[in-house]
């Protein structure tokens, strides 16, 4: 299949097709004359693991890590298996800081909920504001 097919079936474009090659992240995409790509099943199925990774928030370059421990075979399955360990650290530790953030998000909806229904933000002149201890993490 050439570069414009395997673009329409994976909704990816041809300069990112021809960028992940570039990054060797496809590096056995094979070519016909004249340097024409010629893409395989084999190919769309590494593109699905790059995009899947990519979604865990892992960088193009430990993508590239990680499939060229792929190609090692199992003399890599801890490294692979650390990278995700520490991928999910990674992961929890931005979820925590996306809580952090939701909390604030809530004080501040209840802050103007309680305007909106007073109709002023007058309710609070004169009154000190404690605010929160989430406000100090």
């Amino acid at each position: 299949m050439r570069i414009g097919e395997i673009s329409k079936i994976t909704g990816l474009s041809e300069h990112t097709l021809r960028f992940y090659e570039k990054m060797g992240l496809m590096p056995d995409v094979a070519k016909r004359g004249g340097g024409i790509r010629d893409y395989c099943d084999r190919d769309i199925d590494r593109l699905g693991i790059i995009e899947c990774l990519k979604k865990t928030g892992m960088s193009l370059t430990d993508i590239k890590t990680f499939i060229d421990w792929c190609a090692m075979g199992d003399k890599t399955i801890q490294q692979r298996y650390d990278m995700f360990i520490n991928r999910r650290a990674a992961v929890m530790a931005q979820m925590a800081e996306i809580q952090k953030m939701l909390k604030i998000i809530d004080y501040k909806i209840k802050y103007y909920d309680r305007a909106r229904k007073a109709g002023t933000l007058a309710i609070y002149n004169g009154k000190k504001s404690k605010l929160p201890s989430f406000f100090d993490e």
